[in-house]
C-alpha cells in the first residue's frame, strides 16, 4: 500500500484503467484476435492472448523493448500462433530492424501461408535491403491473395527501387483485367 501512496491520483487511475481493461479483453471482452489470418484452428491459450495484448498496447505507447519482450512471451506461450509474429514482425521492422522483421514475418508466412499482409510486408522489407528477386516473389504472392496489394505497391515508396524493372510490370499485367 505504500507504494501507491507513492505514485500521484493520476498514475493510479492510470494504472487501474489499464488493469481493468486488460482483464476485460482478456477474460470477457470479444475474440477478435484470430489464431490465423485463414484457418479455423482453435483460439490461443488466455496466457498468449494477454502477452500478445500487452505487447500491441507497449507498441502504441512507443515501448518497443517492452513490446517486443510481451510478443516473444506470446510466441513462447503459442509457438503456432501467427499473430504475435506477424506483430513482432511490424514492431522490428518500426525499429529499422530489418533482419529481425524479415526473421518474424517469414516465420508468420510459414505458420500461415495465405497472410497477404505478411507477404506484402517482407516484400517491402526485401526492398529495403535491395532484395529485388525476393521483393518481387513475396509481393507476387501478396497480389496472389490481395490483389488491393498492387494498388499498394504502385505507391509504396519502398518498390521506388523496383517498379519500373520488367519483373514488376509483370506483374500488373497479370492483375489487369481481360
Amino acid at each position: 500500500m505504500i507504494f501507491l501512496y507513492g505514485l500521484d491520483k493520476l498514475r493510479l487511475c492510470a494504472l487501474l484503467l489499464i488493469t481493468g481493461l486488460m482483464l476485460c479483453l482478456t477474460a470477457c471482452g470479444p475474440k477478435a484476435i484470430p489464431y490465423s489470418q485463414s484457418s479455423d484452428a482453435l483460439e490461443p491459450s488466455a496466457v498468449a492472448v494477454a502477452h500478445y495484448n500487452w505487447g500491441i498496447a507497449y507498441a502504441e505507447e512507443g515501448n518497443f523493448g517492452q513490446a517486443i519482450m510481451e510478443l516473444s512471451l506470446a510466441i513462447q506461450n503459442e509457438p503456432g500462433w501467427v499473430m504475435p509474429f506477424f506483430t513482432l514482425g511490424v514492431v522490428h521492422g518500426n525499429l529499422g530492424e530489418i533482419d529481425q522483421a524479415i526473421q518474424a514475418w517469414e516465420r508468420a508466412t510459414q505458420l500461415d501461408a495465405d497472410f497477404a499482409k505478411a507477404h506484402y510486408n517482407l516484400a517491402v522489407a526485401y526492398s529495403h535491403k535491395a532484395e529485388k528477386t525476393l521483393s518481387i516473389a513475396s509481393l507476387r504472392e501478396a497480389i496472389r491473395l490481395d490483389e488491393g496489394a498492387l494498388s499498394a505497391a504502385k505507391t509504396e515508396p519502398a518498390f521506388d527501387n523496383i517498379r519500373d524493372t520488367p519483373e514488376f510490370q509483370e506483374l500488373e499485367k497479370v492483375t489487369e483485367p481481360n
